[in-house]
């Protein structure tokens, strides 16, 4: 398959299926501009597509058997010359399609999403990625001379969740946290922001707030007076 991949979508914009796989395929092609490449084919209309396709044969220009039976918008193949998609003088889009610059049949609007999965998906274990984590040797020993095994910088969500764990795990660990105080002097312990002054706190008394109006404006229903 050659890099970039280049995807051609014909159809017509009538078409909802169309629609989807060319706004999904362009979305990648934004995201990962050297890699993905959306070349549009609108044929305005359901007879003008088939006539192309089906009438005027250009299915038959595929190897694959689906690809020749082929008769539902959109269909998309992947073609060979990127450097024809870069000098598109339309923006990517063209109603000319050449069947000499084919490559391979997709196939249709079930078949190009699960190829846009799978082109999302993370990288599959290889020799250069490899499944199963690997300890390195760092270099440490137990009767070193140090006061602690690990020093965490920072005590919240994650700092205390790992020097936790390293305690359960046999470490002698010390905590480093600092607080600056709010403007109005509000101080705080262990826990970050997040858990002492920020998301939390946010939620509980938005949840408070949301129950208090609910009971304010249902309790009549319930007959509470």
């Amino acid at each position: 398959m050659s890099s970039p991949h280049i995807l051609h979508v014909a159809g017509m914009q009538s078409c909802g299926f169309y629609k989807r796989i060319t706004s999904c395929v362009s979305s990648l092609s934004l995201l990962f501009p050297n890699r993905v490449k959306l070349v549009e084919h609108d044929f305005g209309d359901r007879t003008k597509f088939r006539e192309w396709l089906v009438d005027g044969g250009f299915r038959n220009h595929f190897d694959d058997k689906a690809g020749k039976e082929h008769v539902a918008c959109p269909v998309v193949w992947f073609g060979k010359n990127a450097a024809a998609v870069d000098s598109s003088s339309s923006g990517g889009t063209s109603n000319a399609p050449d069947p000499a610059d084919i490559e391979k049949y997709l196939g249709g609007h079930d078949a190009t999403l699960d190829w846009c999965r799978d082109f999302m998906q993370p990288a599959k274990p290889g020799p250069w990625n490899k499944a199963d984590a690997v300890m390195v040797e760092d270099g440490h020993v137990a009767d070193h001379s140090y006061d602690y095994d690990l020093v965490v910088i920072g005590g919240g969500s994650g700092g205390m969740a790992a020097a936790k764990e390293a305690a359960q795990l046999g470490a002698k660990v010390a905590l480093c946290d600092f607080v600056k105080p709010s403007p109005h002097g509000t101080t705080w312990g262990l826990g970050g922001t997040c858990v002492n002054v920020g998301c939390i706190p946010k939620k509980l008394y938005h949840i408070g707030a949301s129950l208090r109006e609910l009971i304010n404006v249902d309790s009549n229903f319930y007959g509470i007076a």
